[in-house]
C-alpha cells in the first residue's frame, strides 16, 4: 500500500510529520473559514455526537431501511477492488463504509477520509479505527492537501450542495483522481431539503433560506471529462453523479 506522506501537498508536509501520530491530522484554521463552509462546519460540529444516533434509530423508525438501501445503492456505484488508495471527501461519521461491498477487504485499501468538521472526524475515528486502515484529515474540501494522480478511488457522499465554492471542490477531486478513476459525487435533491432539513428542529435554521439547484453542481463538472450520468434515487430525494477522469 501506498505510504501517505508520498500523496501529501509539499506545503502541507511540515504539518503532516508534526501530526502523522494523531487520530485526525489538523491541516485547517477554523479562523480562516466564512461563509457556508463555516456555518455548515459548526452545525456538523455539534451534531457530531448524536449523528449516528439520529440515522440509526430515529431515521430507522422514519424511514425503515430506505437509507440503508439508498447507501448500499451509492456504494455498488464505485468501482471497489482490494489493495486500492481510496480519498472519501466530506466522510462525516463514516456511516458509508457499512456498505462497501463485503467482498472487499478494508485493511487491504490505503484509505484517506477529509471532512472540514473536527468532531465529526472524531466520531469516525472512534467508529472504524479498528476495522479498516483509514486516515483522517480535516481540511478543506475547495483545497485538498494532496499531490496531483493519486488516488485510485475518489468519492463525495452529502454537503457539496452549499460549499463555499463548488466548481473548486469539483476540480479538486479530478485533480487528485488517479487518470480513468470513475467519480462519485451525490448529496440530497430541494424534496428532502424541504421535506426534512427545513422541518427537522436541529437543522431547520441553518437551510431556511436555502435553495439548491442540481444544474449548478452539472455545470460545475468539468468539460473534458468522460462517462458523466446523472440519476435521481430515493423517490428524487438524492442524486449521483458518475463521471470518469
Amino acid at each position: 500500500m501506498g505510504d501517505l506522506v508520498r500523496k501529501i501537498n509539499k506545503k502541507y508536509l511540515s504539518l503532516y510529520e508534526m501530526q502523522k501520530n494523531n487520530s485526525v491530522i489538523k491541516f485547517v484554521d477554523n479562523t480562516s473559514i466564512s461563509g457556508n463552509n463555516q456555518k455548515y462546519m459548526k452545525m456538523y460540529n455539534w451534531m457530531s455526537s448524536v449523528y449516528d444516533f439520529s440515522e440509526n434509530i430515529v431515521g430507522k423508525l422514519k424511514y425503515k431501511n430506505e437509507v440503508e438501501i439508498l447507501r448500499c445503492s451509492l456504494m455498488s456505484k464505485i468501482e471497489w477492488k482490494n489493495n486500492l488508495t481510496v480519498l472519501y471527501v466530506s466522510i462525516g461519521t463514516g456511516q458509508d463504509l457499512r456498505f462497501i461491498p463485503d467482498n472487499i477487504n478494508l485493511d487491504t485499501l490505503d484509505f484517506v477520509g477529509i471532512d472540514l468538521s473536527l468532531g465529526m472526524l472524531r466520531k469516525c475515528r472512534k467508529n472504524y479505527k479498528s476495522k479498516t486502515n483509514i486516515t483522517l484529515i480535516n481540511c478543506n474540501a475547495e483545497e485538498l492537501p494532496f499531490v496531483d494522480d493519486c488516488f485510485d478511488i475518489v468519492f463525495h457522499v452529502g454537503g457539496i450542495n452549499f460549499f463555499n465554492n463548488i466548481k473548486s471542490a469539483i476540480n479538486e477531486m479530478v485533480r487528485v483522481a488517479k487518470p480513468g478513476c470513475k467519480i462519485l459525487i451525490a448529496d440530497e435533491t430541494q424534496d428532502f431539503i424541504e421535506s426534512q432539513y427545513k422541518k427537522n428542529a436541529f437543522t431547520k435554521k441553518h437551510y431556511a433560506k436555502e435553495i439548491f439547484d442540481l444544474s449548478k453542481i452539472e455545470k460545475c463538472i468539468p468539460e473534458n471529462v468522460i462517462e458523466k450520468n446523472t440519476e435521481l434515487l430515493w423517490n428524487n430525494q438524492f442524486y449521483a453523479i458518475t463521471f470518469r477522469k
